[in-house]
């Protein structure tokens, strides 16, 4: 990937993070600057990348899946950054899942050539990025869900006039009920599959099957809904015809989100079909992970004896903010919010408190119970010992929605001095 465009751009007062104080420069020189966020360089909030912890993530990741056999092609949309995809294809990564158009387009500008839309594709608009994609860059492979007839229509309909030097790889998808999309019966997808494989224009090709186990587990509630999932998935997978893959050097399956990766991976690297399967694993928010959903559902699957998962991983997104206001003897106010934090899955948890000039201090008990667009709500206990002006370090839930509200994020090391830092396209 050539990121030499992203060392390029430049960084001034105009980006949230960058200090008013200083003349515009390139991202490329940023570690020049000895920024320290415990020293105040950079205004608050301010959410940061550790980088250990992150290089710690993608090393054990990549380990696991080598451990067994499996691929990964990361979902893009967590961090929507291309330096972040630069170093997961590093790790090894198959390619790069987006979930939009747009996503696509970012993706494929700094140098990703293979890419996995895991959703729909439809639209003449669509189908005209995309078929410009594959004829201007015979390197390019393109993958996409499908889960109708009528989807399938629409996208040969789209490219009735274009001869595509590469076909689109189709993935007809499986669907939970009460899920989101995907096909929700045997027949249906067997009638899809069918109806791609006897398309003679050459623009369109069957090559494996997808799914979002995470749907399932939501709609029918825990791990075990997985498996009942997965079982369904292989029933259909069973009766799928070897004549409609003889032509293909392996299956792809992809399925495998951030909590139950590892079921996704033992149920269906199992699989003895008549050509090679590739298990190819979707997860996102492994690289930074968090504080909150992702932290408790890897440690219940590090307990759970029937899983394989038995690594650690750590979180590596902190959000720095000042408490600006105490007006009540058990309540105080952060100077971040819904603007900078997520809050959909689970508000920020207060980890850290650090008082310029005196150091790190005990944080005691502190709950955020709220966030308004700039502020977050604290209870505190009593004799908390918090005063205006302390630091407080927080961390984060749900990468995805955290992510997107900053466009510039400082990475730091362990002492907390900016070495680099990486831009997000959202």
């Amino acid at each position: 990937m050539d990121l030499s465009e992203i060392q390029k751009t430049i960084l001034d007062s105009r980006i949230k993070g960058i200090p008013g104080s200083v003349e515009p420069f390139p991202l490329g020189k940023i570690s020049n600057k000895k920024w320290n966020i415990l020293n105040e360089d950079m205004p608050m909030p301010i959410m940061v990348l550790k980088n250990d912890e992150f290089n710690h993530n993608l090393t054990t990741f990549a380990e696991y899946l080598k451990q067994h056999n499996l691929s990964i092609s990361p979902h893009g949309k967590t961090t929507m950054s291309p330096q972040l995809f630069s170093k997961q294809l590093e790790a090894g990564a198959w390619g790069i899942t987006a979930g939009a158009i747009n996503q696509i387009q970012v993706m494929y500008r700094y140098g990703v050539k293979k890419i996995l839309l895991a959703n729909q594709l439809l639209g003449k608009s669509h189908l005209k990025t995309i078929a410009h994609l594959i004829n201007n860059d015979k390197d390019f492979s393109f993958y996409c869900f499908v889960d109708s007839i009528e989807q399938f229509q629409n996208i040969k309909s789209n490219l009735e006039n274009i001869t595509l030097i590469n076909p689109i790889n189709l993935l007809p998808e499986i669907g939970a009920s009460n899920g989101r999309t995907g096909i929700r019966s045997k027949e249906n997808f067997l009638e899809l599959v069918n109806e791609i494989s006897n398309d003679k224009s050459n623009n369109l090709n069957f090559a494996g099957i997808s799914s979002y186990e995470g749907i399932a587990a939501v709609a029918m509630k825990g791990s075990q809904a997985v498996h009942d999932f997965c079982t369904f998935m292989e029933e259909i997978i069973s009766d799928i015809s070897p004549n409609q893959f003889s032509h293909l050097k392996e299956l792809i399956i992809t399925a495998g989100g951030s909590t139950h990766f590892d079921i996704i991976g033992e149920r269906f690297s199992k699989l003895d079909l008549s050509i090679p399967v590739r298990v190819l694993l979707r997860s996102g928010c492994y690289i930074t992970h968090d504080h909150g959903p992702y932290l408790e559902a890897l440690k219940s699957a590090e307990e759970d004896k029937n899983r394989q998962w038995d690594r650690v991983l750590q979180p590596a997104l902190e959000i720095w903010s000042y408490v600006q206001s105490i007006p009540e003897k058990n309540l105080a106010f952060l100077t971040m919010g819904k603007r900078d934090v997520p809050y959909d899955a689970g508000l920020p948890k207060p980890l850290k408190r650090f008082r310029p000039g005196k150091g790190f201090l005990d944080i005691g008990t502190a709950e955020i119970f709220s966030t308004n667009d700039q502020h977050a709500f604290v209870k505190l206990t009593d004799n908390h010992g918090w005063k205006v002006g302390d630091m407080i370090c927080s961390g984060i839930s749900h990468p995805c929605t955290a992510f997107d509200k900053w466009k510039f994020i400082p990475v730091v090391d362990s002492e907390y001095n900016v070495t680099d830092g990486v831009l997000t396209f959202f």
